[in-house]
């Protein structure tokens, strides 16, 4: 099992991932391990995997050796980078005997077109999907049912229909994995690794965060946790913060 969690942000991208590996054998997990599913590579890009892991490295592969032969950054079109990577593997796929219907991919690519920051969705047979200021976020892999409704509550409350900068989606992306983490146990493990795509000068440049910038995350997870018990606490005693709802009352002959 696996999860991912990206954001295009509206200064840069981020994404974010699980570390558990879990080979299998006709669809039979036969084991776990933990290993890297977020990386930066050449470009520059950052690329994350869920799911089949050889399909996953060969996508990998080619976005990292081949993105000078597609014309990363270049182009009319954000999404002309992205074909250009889907026919190519599509094509290296047939040749090596394996047909479309038997492909399945569920990748990410962040990477940057003239000047500005993209994040890409490949799914299934490596068709690619931009995520947009409209479609800013996306989770990935087999904990998505966990993390979808949980990423949801989160972007509702903290973006409402506005892209969270890199800072606000790190946060983001590490309550909802250590969420997807806590409700999944033995199938989706830490440690939660993350890279960024974010400005260093005026040029866009990606930077995987070391772990006490992930410890912070998790300590400003746990103050919103407190804050919320604190309002739940003067909710319940009739002090209610300003602005807050009051208990509603209990119906008439209750106790």
């Amino acid at each position: 099992m696996t999860a991912v969690v990206a954001f295009l942000c509206a200064d840069g991208a981020v994404i974010a991932a699980d570390s558990m590996m879990t080979p299998s054998v006709a669809g039979i997990a036969v084991g776990h391990h933990k290993g890297l599913k977020v990386e930066i590579i050449a470009g520059p890009q950052v690329f994350a995997y869920a799911g089949d892991h050889g399909q996953g490295a060969r996508c990998k592969i080619m976005a990292d050796t081949r993105h000078a032969d597609f014309g990363l950054g270049q182009g009319s079109h954000p999404i002309d980078y992205p074909l250009s990577l889907t026919e190519a593997l599509i094509d290296q796929f047939d040749r090596t005997g394996v047909t479309t219907a038997a492909i399945d991919v569920s990748t990410v690519l962040a990477f940057v077109h003239d000047g500005a920051p993209q994040c890409c969705v490949f799914e299934g047979p490596i068709q690619p999907r931009l995520l947009d200021r409209h479609h800013f976020y996306v989770a990935l892999g087999t904990g998505k049912q966990s993390a979808d409704p949980f990423l949801r509550f989160l972007v509702d409350i903290f973006c409402g229909s506005k892209q969270p900068n890199v800072r606000e989606a790190v946060f983001l992306a590490t309550w909802t994995l250590d969420h997807v983490i806590e409700t999944n146990p033995g199938g989706i493990a830490g440690p939660i690794r993350i890279a960024v795509l974010e400005p260093d000068l005026n040029v866009y440049q990606p930077r995987t965060l070391p772990d006490n910038e992930i410890d912070e995350q998790r300590q400003a997870i746990e103050n919103a946790e407190a804050a919320l018990r604190r309002w739940r606490d003067e909710m319940q005693s009739g002090r209610a913060a300003e602005g807050a709802p009051h208990p509603p009352s209990a119906p008439n002959g209750a106790s």
